[in-house]
């Protein structure tokens, strides 16, 4: 059955909405700093479910209890990445980016531990991989396909970045974090979300995809002593991080070209591919 309803979506609704079931965590998350309130983590952390809430709500507005578990179904779509060479790369992206953080740390003659592998990695990935479809179910299910049905992937992608940082920021500010911290950070997402699409739309339009590509962000940073707050080690840089994103972006838009971030430049002329705006992620498989 197809279940697609892309073209009739409201992105500004979906934008509105995410805000506002924002706010309250956002709000909690600032009492909690000013001491008014428990400092509850699960609570604190509650606000990247948001994006989820409002994919769920508009879908189940637009095609009831069938859509919704539709929307639901695609965090298991693995069947979609018909060509496995794609979980290389899905695998491999983040802990890349953040090792060059780590060689350009040592380079700059910081104190940088060497990693050292403990059970905590793959624990986190696991709870990881659930906790990311908080996000990914509105940023991805709802939200890329019908952006790049108005736009190129490339103007789509940065787009979805701006609304993923802007997310997050508030989070950031609260917690105390510089203004040179912020703004690094900020680039790496959206930077980082152009690489997501790219391997979003190379894997079939997989939301499983996302869901193992997502939470490299951060659990391979457990590899090192982290902070109480991020999770993060000491020598965590925002600036290498968004440097090193930018430039695997260029490569890939230069690469699969802007206008789908899925037709390689290279690929030879007499195989015939379809389209990716034209491939429904939302069909049953």
């Amino acid at each position: 059955m197809n279940t697609n309803t892309s073209k009739n979506r409201s992105l500004l609704l979906f934008s509105l909405l995410e805000f506002v079931l924002s706010i309250p965590f956002w709000a909690w998350v600032a009492l909690a700093h000013a001491g008014l309130v428990p400092d509850l983590q699960m609570l604190n952390a509650a606000w990247s479910l948001t994006p989820m809430m409002a994919a769920s709500i508009l879908v189940y507005r637009e095609k009831g209890t069938a859509g919704l578990k539709g929307l639901f179904k695609r965090c298991f779509d693995y069947k979609r990445i018909q060509s496995k060479v794609w979980y290389l790369p899905i695998l491999l992206l983040e802990p890349f980016i953040i090792f060059v953080q780590y060689g350009l740390a040592l380079l700059s003659g910081l104190s940088a531990p060497a990693p050292h592998f403990t059970l905590l990695v793959p624990i986190a990935y696991i709870g990881f991989f659930f906790g990311v479809f908080g996000e990914e179910l509105g940023w991805t299910g709802y939200a890329i396909d019908p952006m790049q049905e108005r736009w190129s992937a490339l103007k789509a992608s940065i787009l979805l970045g701006i609304m993923w940082a802007s997310f997050h920021a508030p989070i950031w500010i609260l917690d105390g974090q510089s203004f040179y911290w912020v703004t690094w950070q900020y680039i790496y997402d959206v930077a980082t979300r152009v690489l997501f699409v790219w391997l979003y739309n190379n894997a079939g339009k997989s939301l499983f995809a996302m869901g193992l590509v997502h939470p490299g962000m951060g659990i391979y940073w457990y590899l090192w002593p982290v902070s109480a707050n991020f999770g993060i080690p000491a020598f965590y840089d925002p600036r290498n991080l968004a440097i090193t994103a930018i430039v695997l972006a260029a490569i890939v838009t230069f690469l699969w070209g802007p206008s789908t971030l899925a037709q390689y430049r290279y690929a030879r002329a007499s195989v015939d591919r379809k389209p990716i705006q034209d491939q429904n992620p939302e069909a049953a498989d």
